[in-house]
Parts: structure tokens; C-alpha cells; sequence
């Protein structure tokens, strides 16, 4: 039930890093992955997200993979609980850690949808105390509140109050939070968000003559997309859910990959002329895990500049940005990269260095756990 991750430098104080190193601070872990089934995957020391960098600053993670566990998955009793969580919210998991958070001093949920039922719970009064710190790392919860009606966005409201910090990946939605639950703006946290670096690195290999699309989320805009790589020239490699494109005519030339797993998508980034990412402007990033691995291998991106993305594009720098339902602009773009070796270079190390820097997951959970940290010092 705990990860211990080796050592890396921290922001924290020297003082707070020697205080953490003798007595770790107990964080319990609301998810949807089977970290036990990823660690065997990917190999042990890691987590979805690279969560486990949270115990590199002084955390101690706890968590249970009981609900993805065969006995649990077959049983009676599991189906029907999956379909009471299917018309109300997740809880089957707060409440087999019920007893670790009732503990720990610090709980982190990810994401929105994992928080809910401790939220409600918490906001009754119940598996909380002074001192403890409940955090939630949001991604889909702006977008869900401005499309909602006002019962569900109060029932969000109430169940909030209960939340301690709230941590978001992209600068536009933290007004929307604010006002949509009522909450002061120091409870809300912009991180930026950050990739594997060390698994998403350039692998030297000579680019490929394919364009690369991925994508599986609901804000993807395949019919400008396909649009844009019609009679392109250019092999292109779709990796999406195939439901994602049904009804939408796939142009010659397109490969259909289907869902593939992470080492067959590194590959193909690894190898890709050209990344292409197209999105529409919704209130949640949609396109920024592909569009920052990309980066992080030195590929040249083509984006449609959407707010949500604002805060991790530099346009000719570490990207090529174009606006949004343009396919013209999309397909001139992309040809450009394509025929441009030096450009593919430069904007491709570019990137790479923006997400040394800023985009990775070290980064970001080194500034998650220093304001967990200085949130419960604060608390006394």
C-alpha cells in the first residue's frame, strides 16, 4: 500500500526536508488506476502521472487496489455497487480507505470524481477533523459546473466547502471554480501541468514520413482534423477510440490504430514527422498530455490555440499554434513542419527544453507537495 521513491531535489526548506526525511507526512490517495497493475507494467517507483514523486518531498502515499482485484471485480456485491455509483458518484473506494483518511493528515483525490463522495461525507461533518487537509486535483470539474444546471452545481457547491485546496491545469478555469462554487481563491491552486520527461525523451531516432494524431478525450475535433489531412499527401496514424470517429468519413491515406497502449505510442511519437494536435475550446485542456509527451520528445507540434492550452504554447517557439475549426490553417501548418527540416529541429528542442523546465512532473508535484506541506504547517 506504500510506494518509496528515491531521492531528487526538492524546493522545500533544508529544515522541512530533514523534518520529512525522520517522520514522513501519511497522505491517502483516491484513484481510479490499479497502481499495483501499473508498477507491474511499467516498473516499480512508478504511478499514473508520476504521482510517486510525491514521496521524493517528504509523503508518504497510501492507497488500496482492492476494487481492481479479481475476487472484488467477480463478485455480486461489486456489480451492484457499480451500478448504485453509476446514477449518484464513486464511493466504494473512500470507503475502504475510510480508515486511512480518517488518519492521515493529508487527502489527495484524483481526480474531481474520485473527491465527490468524501466531499459530500466531509461537508456533513463526518471522517474529518481540524487539522486535516483534503486537496483534489481537477481536470473535467470547470467544464462540468458551467454545463450543468443550477441543482447539480449546487450540490457541487455544498459538497465543496468541505475541500481544502483545489488544484487546476489550466489558467482559464480558475475564475469559473471561484465563482461556480463560491470558494475563496486562496483554496484554489493553478499548477502547471507536467509530463514524464525521463519516459517521454527524444530517442535520436531520424524522423519518420507519417503525421501522428492521438487522442481520446470528448474535446478532440476529429472532423476538422480529417478536414485538414484529406489528400494531404502524407500518411497519417490515428490512435483514438474507434467510437470516437464513427459516423466521420476517414480520408485515403489514414491509418486507424485504434487504442494503443504506451510503449507503442512513445514508438510512434519517437518516429513521428510531424505531432498534430486538434481540439476544440472547451473549459478543460483538452490535447495537453499528447501535446507536452510530444514536446518532451523533441517533435514538432501543430495545435489549434484553444484558452485552455494558452498557458503551454509559445507559438514558433516550442510549438506551431493555429486557430481552432480552421482546417486550412491546420493543413498549411502541418505541411510546413513536414517540409521544413530545420524548423522540425529547432521548434522540437525548443519544446523539449520548455518542458525540462517547466512541463514535467517533478516539477509539478514538487509544487503540489511544498503547498500540502505549508498548508498543514499552517494549520499547526
Amino acid at each position: 500500500m506504500t510506494l518509496n521513491s528515491s531521492e531528487t531535489p526538492s524546493p522545500l526548506t533544508p529544515s522541512r526536508l530533514e523534518e520529512a526525511a525522520r517522520q514522513p507526512v501519511d497522505v491517502a490517495i483516491l484513484k481510479s488506476w490499479d497502481f499495483a497493475g501499473w508498477q507491474a507494467r511499467y516498473g516499480a517507483g512508478q504511478l499514473p502521472y508520476r504521482i510517486d514523486h510525491l514521496e521524493q518531498h517528504g509523503l508518504r502515499l497510501h492507497w488500496t487496489d482492492a476494487l481492481h482485484r479479481p475476487q472484488w471485480e467477480r463478485s455480486r456485491v461489486a456489480g451492484a455497487l457499480r451500478q448504485v455509483e453509476g446514477v449518484t458518484v464513486p464511493f466504494v473506494q473512500a470507503a475502504l480507505m475510510a480508515r486511512v483518511i480518517a488518519t492521515s493528515p493529508i487527502t489527495l483525490a484524483m481526480f474531481e470524481s474520485e473527491a465527490n463522495a468524501l466531499a459530500v461525507v466531509r461537508n456533513l461533518g463526518r471522517l474529518s477533523k481540524r487539522r486535516a487537509i483534503f486537496a483534489v486535483l481537477t481536470s473535467w470539474l470547470a467544464h462540468i459546473l458551467a454545463t450543468s444546471g443550477t441543482v447539480r452545481r449546487s450540490a457541487y457547491r455544498s459538497a465543496y466547502r468541505s475541500v481544502d485546496r483545489l488544484y487546476y491545469f489550466s489558467a482559464n478555469q480558475g475564475s469559473l471554480l471561484a465563482e461556480h462554487l463560491t470558494l475563496d481563491e486562496d483554496r484554489l491552486r493553478f499548477v502547471a501541468f507536467g509530463v514524464d520527461d525521463e519516459t517521454f525523451r527524444p530517442t535520436g531516432e531520424r524522423d519518420g514520413d507519417y503525421v501522428l494524431v492521438v487522442g481520446r478525450d470528448r474535446g478532440r475535433d476529429w472532423p476538422t482534423l480529417l478536414r485538414a489531412v484529406d489528400g494531404i499527401g502524407l500518411p497519417v496514424k490515428i490512435c483514438s477510440r474507434p467510437r470516437d470517429l464513427e459516423g466521420l468519413r476517414i480520408p485515403g491515406g489514414v491509418e486507424l490504430l485504434g487504442y494503443v497502449d504506451r510503449d507503442t505510442y512513445r514508438g510512434l511519437l519517437g518516429r513521428a514527422r510531424v505531432v498534430a494536435v486538434a481540439s476544440k475550446p472547451r473549459l478543460y485542456p483538452s490535447g495537453q498530455s499528447v501535446l507536452l509527451e510530444a514536446m518532451a520528445m523533441a517533435r514538432a507540434v501543430v495545435v489549434t490555440r484553444t484558452p485552455a492550452l494558452e498557458s503551454y504554447i509559445n507559438d514558433g517557439r516550442t510549438a506551431l499554434a493555429v486557430p481552432w475549426a480552421d482546417p486550412a490553417a491546420l493543413r498549411q501548418r502541418i505541411l510546413e513542419a513536414a517540409a521544413d527540416d530545420e524548423l522540425r529541429r529547432r521548434v522540437g528542442q525548443e519544446g523539449r527544453r520548455a518542458v525540462e523546465r517547466q512541463f514535467n512532473a517533478r516539477t509539478m508535484w514538487a509544487t503540489i507537495a511544498t503547498d500540502l506541506l505549508e498548508l498543514l504547517d499552517a494549520r499547526g
